[in-house]
């Protein structure tokens, strides 16, 4: 069978913990608040960046939020392709299947394209969906929904491959196959109790797999 791709960006395709790190922790520094260790950052993730500066935010006061988005999103535009890095194998992944690969991700799109064209790749995707772009953030079906119309593909071809709940729960809700990546930014233990259809330690095992291919 010939597949087509629904991929996630961070913690999937890419590892840009560090830059969305050092950008919310100078948001946060300046307004006072207390900073965080990249392991705890990455628990922030996947719902898109209101809810990634809300869950920084904790409990030093609401009234912050509207500075600290700010902030944050001033500085994550200037960082963003700082020290951003594929995962193996991912670029070859999408290369590979030119024509065959779509983008759904909370990040907004300006940043999005960023990194994307960092590395060349925006050109291989058909679709590409973000925060602000798709009628509904994951785990909402309609991203999926979207893309799949748009680029007149099959759904019982097609997969996400993504590695947070959000992922999961978009294609679940979509009614298309999901390869759950385990060792991007999601909680394993998290993602193996929604029962994925497929699950894999990291992008590059997905992409050894002979049974998508």
């Amino acid at each position: 069978m010939s597949y087509t791709y629904i991929l996630d960006l961070d913690g999937t395709l890419v590892n840009t913990i560090e830059d969305l790190g050092a950008a919310i922790n100078l948001a946060l520094t300046e307004l006072g608040c207390p900073t965080y260790c990249n392991e705890s950052i990455k628990t922030f993730v996947g719902n898109g960046s209101m809810a990634f500066v809300m869950k920084s935010l904790g409990d030093n006061g609401t009234e912050k939020y509207a500075k600290l988005y700010e902030l944050f999103m001033k500085y994550y535009d200037e960082l963003c392709i700082d020290k951003v890095k594929p995962y193996p194998g991912a670029v070859e992944f999408v290369e590979k299947n030119s024509g065959k690969v779509a983008l759904l991700t909370n990040k907004a799109i300006g940043q999005t394209l960023k990194i994307l064209n960092k590395f060349d790749l925006e050109k291989h995707f058909t679709c590409i969906l973000a925060g602000d772009t798709a009628p509904e953030k994951k785990p909402h079906p309609a991203g999926i929904l979207k893309i799949i119309e748009d680029s007149k593909w099959n759904p019982n071809e097609t997969i996400m491959v993504g590695d947070d709940v959000p992922d999961v729960g978009a294609a679940q809700a979509a009614g298309i196959k999901i390869a759950a990546i385990l060792g991007g930014f999601g909680r394993a233990e998290e993602l193996l109790e929604m029962k994925p259809d497929y699950a894999f330690n990291s992008f590059e095992e997905f992409c050894l797999n002979p049974a998508f291919f």
